[in-house]
C-alpha cells in the first residue's frame, strides 16, 4: 500500500524537472554573461547564483516550492527580456530570486 501513497503523477514530474532546469539555464547564462568586461557585479545576485550551484535548495526542499509559488510575479516583474536590457533583467531576476529566499530564511548570510 506504501507504493501507492507515494504515487506522483508524471506530468508533476515532468513540470518539476522543467522548472528546476529552466533556472539552471538562468543561472548559466548570467554566469557566462557575467564574465565579460562591461557587465557590473551584483552581490546580491552572485550569492543567489552561488547557492543555486551548490544546490543549497537540497537543504531546504520547501525552497523549490517558495520558488515554484513566486516565480510567476518574479518574471512580471522582470518583463520579457529584451536584446539591450536582457542581462540586467536576468541580474535583476537573480537578486529578486535572492531576496525571496532570504526573507523566508533560506539563505544564511
Amino acid at each position: 500500500m506504501k507504493a501507492v501513497d507515494d504515487y506522483i503523477p508524471v506530468e508533476l514530474w515532468r513540470e518539476a524537472k522543467s522548472f528546476v532546469q529552466n533556472i539552471t539555464d538562468d543561472v548559466e547564462i548570467y554566469k557566462k554573461i557575467r564574465i565579460l568586461e562591461n557587465f557590473n557585479q551584483n552581490v546580491e545576485a552572485d550569492k543567489f547564483v552561488a547557492w543555486w550551484d551548490f544546490k543549497r535548495y537540497l537543504d531546504n526542499q520547501h525552497s523549490l516550492f517558495l520558488i515554484y509559488e513566486n516565480i510567476e510575479n518574479i518574471t512580471l516583474c522582470v518583463g520579457k527580456y529584451d536584446v539591450m536590457n536582457g542581462f540586467y533583467q536576468l541580474q535583476q531576476k537573480m537578486i529578486l530570486l535572492y531576496r525571496l529566499l532570504r526573507q523566508n530564511g533560506m539563505i544564511n548570510e
